[in-house]
């Protein structure tokens, strides 16, 4: 039931993305052709990625616990490298400037189902009780927090620093919580542990939809309302 829970979330997070993404586009002075053009290289680059995180979970190669580590180098680096990216290249992006500034705030309240997930997941006997809101991994207060932080400090230009502390703060917890799978799995001994605290299923699909695409949805949507704050 659990891998049907995980890949029904993920392929709803893709709808809602696509559709937001769309209605953007439409509201967006840009011409039809540029719109079909932006809209199906978005949907490319979307469909290709979990193609992508499909093949190397069937490969098994990030099931290789051995150093250096395959998951970062994998799947971690090429997000960051892609992050990077978005952010350079959409400093006067007229796409960007079509997105409501509440959006990417108010998309992030998914960490909610998220944390949910990460519980259902340890209890299943896959992560470790760290990981989850039971554990060390505070997260679900971002998901819970991005109604009040979207509805009340997003009107306007005086809550901008406030804004940029709570985006930092929220790429902060997802990457504390990554950090803890990792060294759960990688370096167990840091929990005083002598083998992996992390079931090898978390690396396979299903479940390498979480951190292969939910907590980068996650980040990306902190990218997004950070290049909106430049403005």
């Amino acid at each position: 039931m659990l891998p049907i829970i995980y890949a029904v979330f993920s392929a709803l997070m893709v709808l809602i993305l696509i559709l937001a993404y769309r209605k953007v586009l439409l509201d967006s002075a840009i011409p039809a052709r540029e719109r079909s053009k932006k809209f199906r290289l978005a949907l490319g680059f979307v469909v290709g990625w979990l193609i992508y995180l499909f093949l190397i979970s069937m490969t098994g190669i990030l099931k290789d616990l051995s150093m250096p580590p395959k998951f970062p180098l994998l799947v971690f680096l090429p997000l960051v490298i892609g992050f990077i990216i978005f952010y350079k290249r959409t400093a006067r992006s007229r796409v960007l400037k079509a997105v409501p500034r509440s959006w990417p705030i108010y998309f992030q309240s998914f960490r909610v189902v998220v944390e949910v997930l990460l519980l259902m997941t340890f209890y299943s006997g896959i992560i470790p009780q760290s990981a989850t809101f039971e554990g060390l991994n505070f997260d679900i207060v971002m998901g819970i927090s991005a109604l009040f932080v979207a509805y009340f400090l997003v009107k306007g230009n005086k809550h901008r620093r406030l804004l940029y502390v709570w985006n930092f703060l929220g790429m902060i917890m997802v990457l504390f919580v990554a950090y803890i799978i990792a060294s759960s799995m990688y370096f167990p001994g840091v929990w005083g542990a002598s083998t992996p605290l992390v079931d090898l299923a978390f690396i396979e699909m299903p479940f390498l939809l979480l951190a292969g695409f939910l907590a980068p949805l996650a980040i990306f949507m902190h990218v997004v309302s950070l290049a909106q704050l430049r403005e």
